[in-house]
């Protein structure tokens, strides 16, 4: 896109007739030196909740309830991401199907790689469903429709699978088609984590955490979720490294990228994805060990998700 700086924000989630778990809008990130903008995943909307006459610390005292499907699920235990044979097509992110095109093999290639892991966690990965669309356009894409404002990409769980949406507009008229592509790649692994979660059932199990809770305590429970999300999105790349080329200046973009998405960037304040910090501490830490093992936000101190 042009020199003004993309809008950067982790991934919303939607829950397909069920709950909506979903996000605020994307945040702003401010143009840097080498890897100007960052698209991470978007975030998810807080469930409706009778505010509380005071609020709490950033850390809720509250102790977590369903430790056995969230803070024990057998997914940190299912061992690493493995390296897969993925062709991928010429990128060209310059149309709505050139996008399409790519990201279909990219989700394929992460189908291939994360359907073992998940079936070590006794539990099994339908692939999910991935589609364009333009809030130009929304009747264009109605599998898209009522997205949330401010987003670049969200996700919609519903039954055994579900579906990712990006803005493709967000993609067009970029400076560096590199950064873009890479971008482009970092937030539909970060949509995906959010699949993973879905998958094993981090994500049913999430919803039930905010029962009860303080609205500083909601935020935390989804900054645990967004920054894991990230965290799983993350060692697929660095199980993949290879196949998408991630070293060298590419390597430098990326890591560019996740060290310049967070909270601080958001222009409506709100405290729900992490700060840059957060971000890239789970980040660079699961590119590295290319395992969910590295992933476990929801048992991680405070500070780490702040």
């Amino acid at each position: 896109m042009s020199g003004t700086a993309k809008r950067a924000g982790l991934a919303v989630v939607a829950v397909l007739a069920v709950v909506v778990t979903g996000g605020c809008g994307r945040a702003n990130k401010p143009v840097v030196a080498d890897a100007a903008h960052s698209v991470a995943s978007t975030p998810t909307p807080t469930p409706s909740v009778t505010p509380t006459a005071s609020v709490a610390s950033p850390s809720d005292p509250r102790t977590m309830d369903l430790s056995d499907g969230v803070l024990k699920n057998k997914l940190y235990l299912a061992g690493k991401v493995p390296a897969v044979q993925c062709v991928l097509p010429r990128p060209n992110l310059t149309t709505k199907a050139g996008m399409l095109a790519y990201a279909r093999v990219f989700v394929t290639c992460m189908d291939k790689a994360w359907a073992p892991v998940v079936e070590r966690s006794d539990a099994y990965l339908v692939p999910p469903k991935i589609f364009a669309y333009s809030l130009h356009h929304l009747s264009a894409t109605p599998e898209c429709a009522n997205p949330l404002a401010n987003v670049d990409a969200f996700y919609r769980q519903g039954g055994l699978t579900g579906q990712i949406c990006f803005d493709y507009d967000t993609f067009l008229g970029a400076d560096d088609p590199v950064e873009n592509l890479i971008d482009f790649e970092q937030l539909l692994a970060h949509e995906y984590g959010h699949h993973v979660q879905h998958s094993v059932g981090i994500l049913t199990l999430y919803n039930e955490l905010y029962r009860g809770r303080t609205q500083a305590g909601q935020l935390e429970v989804q900054r645990r979720k967004e920054l894991q999300a990230s965290c799983l999105g993350a060692a697929f790349l660095g199980a993949n490294k290879s196949t998408f080329q991630l070293t060298g200046r590419r390597l430098a973009i990326w890591q560019n990228i996740v060290r310049h998405v967070g909270d601080e960037y958001n222009d409506a304040h709100i405290r729900d994805h992490g700060s840059r910090k957060s971000h890239a501490y789970w980040t660079l830490k699961a590119f590295t060990a290319t395992t969910p093992a590295a992933c476990n936000t929801f048992t991680a101190p405070p500070k780490r998700v702040s």
